[in-house]
């Protein structure tokens, strides 16, 4: 064995190692560098990247390379949000004024965003669109803007206005379509003098927003001149919030709104929307009862508000009323009745209420049936319910909803239904529970 073994060995050691010979690989040809253009560069995942495209982004100006600078105003790493400010000075320059103008929504989400303070930004771009040749791209922009953006422009315009300038300019932006481009208006006006205040806030208190009728009317309150009459006036506008403000001048000015209000009411009887919320919101201010000429009128009108008001006013002293509104289309109105209907006695409209809820149940909206519903006693309402289950042909509809009622109840506490019909129902329940038809231990929760 020895033997073959060395032999073995020895004819190993006798066999020539050819080494394969060693052929160079070819070198990779590893492609060109290609450049990157700041399009790429700016929307990086790396800030360095973005920095860079900013960077190169300030080579030349347009809209597109604007749009990329406003975004990274707001970028996560301090020092590209850095950059992105030094290359918007770039455009802040008349030259470029409709492109700052037509990024201004971009531009005034800035003020709503908390990675940085963009005050200083804001407020640079708003001194470079007061330079003169800015104007009237500013004017004209103006006029079609809503929101931030006109709160903005406002600001612009109302640098460049002086004297006569600027009252011309508060009238006129009392035409705004935007809301806020008002009310800044007539908060300028301490800035005026009596006269052409006056002229400005005289165009808020006729105007149709309740807000900004109010603020005129505080407005209004630092001149003597016709305060009296003003105040007695805005007593019944249809404005919650005036009235409330002229309620509060009034005590200031030795104004009695009671003396208003019965002179109204004693007067011709309301012809618009607007006057009857004025006497009738005035009236439910001071807890005073409307005619008995003006209940039915009132509570026949087209408009909700005004029936509701009737109804606010009125209801508690007229359960008839507050059950006929349970069927009123106005939501306005139905709330209202649900809210009077809880502090009429049950017995007043247990019957009305008890039958609409049997024609109509499955008609009802969902919430409209859900409030109808609550209006009865606890024990009553799962009291109905079983009848239903009883009479109706739909057993697990209305089975479905003794469990859902069940689930939503717990150690209920009822005044108002006798003794003998809460026993009727605790026993109607047992035996629903003792045959699986509720979950074992819905009782137990109710008791």
């Amino acid at each position: 064995m020895w033997k073959f073994w060395l032999k073995g060995l020895t004819r190993k050691r006798q066999d020539p190692i050819v080494a394969e010979p060693v052929v160079p690989l070819p070198a990779e040809q590893e492609p060109p560098l290609r450049v990157k253009d700041w399009q790429v560069l700016v929307n990086s995942w790396d800030g360095f990247d973005r920095e860079t495209g900013l960077n190169q982004i300030r080579s030349s100006q347009s809209t597109i390379r604007l749009a990329a600078i406003l975004e990274r105003l707001n970028d996560w790493v301090p020092q590209v949000r850095v950059t992105a400010v030094m290359a918007l000075d770039d455009y802040l320059t008349p030259q470029h004024a409709e492109s700052l103008i037509a990024q201004m929504p971009a531009i005034m989400a800035l003020g709503n965003r908390k990675r940085a303070d963009h005050t200083q930004t804001i407020k640079k771009l708003e001194t470079a669109l007061a330079m003169k040749e800015c104007i009237a791209h500013c004017n004209e922009a103006f006029w079609g803007s809503r929101g931030a953006s006109a709160r903005f422009l406002f600001n612009v315009l109302i640098q460049t206005k002086v004297e006569n300038d600027l009252t011309l300019f508060l009238v006129e932006t009392m035409g705004h379509p935007d809301l806020a481009a008002r009310q800044m208006a007539i908060a300028k006006t301490e800035d005026l003098a009596e006269e052409p205040a006056q002229r400005v806030i005289a165009l808020g208190l006729s105007n149709a927003s309740g807000i900004l009728r109010t603020q005129s009317f505080r407005a209004a309150m630092r001149f003597q001149e016709g305060r009296i009459r003003l105040i007695e006036q805005f007593l019944v506008d249809p404005s919650s919030a005036a009235r409330s403000a002229a309620l509060w001048a009034a005590s200031q000015h030795g104004i009695d709104p009671s003396r208003i209000l019965l002179e109204r009411l004693a007067g011709d009887m309301p012809i618009s929307k607007a006057q009857w919320l004025g006497v009738l919101g005035l009236a439910q201010n001071l807890s005073v009862r409307v005619p008995e000429e003006w209940v039915r009128p009132g509570i026949n009108q087209r408009s909700g508000a005004v029936r509701a008001l009737v109804l606010a006013i009125e209801g508690d002293h007229r359960p008839e009323m507050v059950v006929a509104a349970l069927s009123d289309p106005s939501q306005g109105v139905f709330e209202v009745a649900i809210k009077g209907a809880h502090v009429v006695v049950w017995r007043d409209i247990q019957d009305e209420l008890t039958s609409r809820l049997e024609r109509e149940w499955e008609t009802l909206q969902p919430f409209r049936r859900r409030a109808l519903h609550r209006l009865m006693p606890k024990w009553a309402q799962v009291q109905f319910l079983l009848e239903q289950f009883q009479k109706q042909g739909n057993a697990s509809y209305w089975l479905e909803q003794i469990r859902l009622w069940v689930e939503e109840h717990y150690m209920v506490f009822d005044q108002i239904t006798s003794k003998i019909e809460r026993q009727q129902t605790i026993q109607r329940l047992t035996e629903l529970e003792a045959t699986n038809a509720l979950p074992v231990g819905s009782l137990a929760r109710l008791i």
